[in-house]
């Protein structure tokens, strides 16, 4: 049996399926249109360093991802997370700050908690003798090396045989009290103008995980840590005077003292507020008990300290209003 094409006029076997296809396209085409666009943000886990796609987790499984990215100082990954859930953007932070860093947990009901160091532009400063924060603001000294970045500042602590150009500053009254109290030294409380903030690099709060992670990068290590602890802000250039809100001068009280003044069953006209340090566990594992702190109110004597000297042993010149400052 011989094959023969199609008769003339007629279309080929199953043709007819072919034609409408253009049309069929054409209809696809506005269905995926009309359709809305899923937007899958894939952030990924530094414990696993594998690619994950956010939306296919709950809520609680980004918080978990949120704080291994704040742990792992991942600054642009805990962007895309929390920019791709805008409705739980501020929960997010929240949640993963609570769970690494002592300062966002539930506070003890017997805590007197960090006084007053919610507000985000309020710091307060243990100072040395020679400085006079009412007269001269809060500055590096003269002869400050200004290369030092920020986390060189940090890394040498006080102890710098090269002062750098950054002055440092704690969001938490119990901290700065601490370190007062052990010689009954003055605390300084300042109030950061909106617009120090507006000059990139100036001010670093290291309460702020990404403020962190741009002082330190990846190469923290114990100054990291010291900061956090300590809830560490530091300031380039210093502050002026204008920004100094008070002055208060710290002691130790006895435990009765303390008991006394928290019950109201005594009262001081003078006394600002009574912390108490947190336990601390020494180098051969003996906890030491808090030890309660007074905060007073103190009258600055301008005129009573000793000027600040230069490395070489010279007073310093008395010329801070000339300096270049971070508050206008």
């Amino acid at each position: 049996m011989s094959t023969r094409g199609p008769r003339p006029g007629t279309r080929p076997p199953g043709s007819a399926a072919l034609l409408p296809l253009p049309h069929a396209a054409g209809n696809a085409a506005v269905v995926r249109a009309l359709a809305p666009v899923i937007q899958r943000t894939a952030v990924t886990d530094p414990r696993t360093k594998q690619s994950v796609e956010t939306d296919g987790l709950s809520p609680e499984q980004r918080v978990v991802l949120a704080t291994q990215l704040l742990r792992a100082k991942k600054a642009r990954e805990l962007d895309r997370l929390r920019a791709a859930h805008p409705e739980e953007r501020d929960s997010l932070s929240e949640q993963a700050l609570r769970a690494i860093m002592p300062r966002y947990r539930d506070l003890h009901p017997e805590s007197e908690g960090d006084s007053e160091s919610e507000d985000p532009n309020v710091f307060y400063r243990t100072l040395r003798s020679e400085e006079l924060p009412l007269r001269n603001g809060l500055r590096p000294p003269m002869d400050s090396d200004v290369t030092k970045s920020a986390a060189d500042h940090i890394r040498a602590g006080s102890r710098a045989k090269v002062k750098s150009s950054w002055v440092s500053f704690t969001r938490s009254l119990k901290t700065a009290a601490a370190w007062a109290a052990e010689n009954e030294s003055r605390i300084a409380k300042v109030k950061l103008p909106q617009e120090a903030r507006v000059t990139e690099g100036r001010v670093y709060d290291t309460t702020d995980p990404e403020q962190l992670a741009a002082v330190f990068g990846n190469t923290g290590g114990s100054a990291e840590n010291f900061a956090k602890a300590s809830q560490e802000v530091v300031v380039k250039g210093g502050l002026d005077a204008e920004t100094v809100l008070r002055v208060f001068k710290a002691k130790y009280l006895s435990p009765e003292q303390y008991e006394q003044y928290k019950t109201g069953s005594a009262t001081d006209s003078e006394l600002y507020a009574v912390v108490r340090t947190r336990a601390k566990v020494t180098e051969n594992k003996q906890k030491l008990a808090p030890k309660p702190i007074g905060v007073y109110s103190h009258q600055e004597t301008e005129l009573a300290a000793p000027k600040r000297k230069n490395r070489d042993g010279t007073p310093e010149k008395d010329e801070r209003a000339n300096r270049a400052r971070v508050a206008s």
